[in-house]
């Protein structure tokens, strides 16, 4: 699971959103050479279970993206050295490791560059936490607006936890 919370800016004031990913699997596989891979990991947030504290506000969100024709924001994560994250988070706890994701939000695909740190491990459970920039005019959306006075800023910042727990399979 990956549990986000976004931060955005308007002329009024700042606030904060929430979302969860819907239940998402992370198959490891070993390439060419030897080393444990994530091949593909994608996750899948509902518009419609994005939330601000503010029925006004999440309203104009869901219309900024179309959550009636566009009804989900997807994440995905392609190739990841999955034992040089891990051993890369493990060595340095408060670093940043570079993190390539594609997202796509209403129709549109940009590659954005998160950074991964906090890496837990209790068991079999891993956690990280990803953090990126979204500009919205990059995904083509019009940032919503009151009265044409208070608008939300173009720049949100994404903070997400992912909670991995490892299943093995015969």
């Amino acid at each position: 699971t990956c549990d986000v919370r976004f931060l955005g800016t308007s002329t009024l004031h700042d606030f904060t959103g929430t979302v969860g990913s819907r239940p998402f699997s992370a198959p490891l596989s070993k390439d060419a050479a030897g080393k444990w891979v994530l091949p593909s990991v994608e996750m899948h947030f509902p518009v419609a279970d994005m939330k601000t504290g503010n029925d006004s506000r999440d309203e104009k969100m869901r219309e900024m993206f179309q959550s009636d024709r566009h009804p989900v924001i997807r994440a995905v994560a392609r190739g990841v050295d999955a034992e040089a994250l891990r051993e890369q988070l493990r060595k340095d706890r408060e670093g940043k490791v570079p993190l390539p994701v594609t997202l796509v939000i209403r129709g549109v695909e940009r590659m954005v560059q998160a950074t991964a740190f906090h890496w837990k491990e209790e068991g079999e459970r891993y956690s990280f936490d990803v953090e990126f920039p979204v500009s919205l005019k990059e995904f083509e959306l019009k940032a919503p607006s009151v009265l044409g006075l208070l608008r939300v800023g173009d720049r949100v910042i994404v903070k997400g936890t992912f909670s991995l727990t490892v299943q093995r399979t015969p």
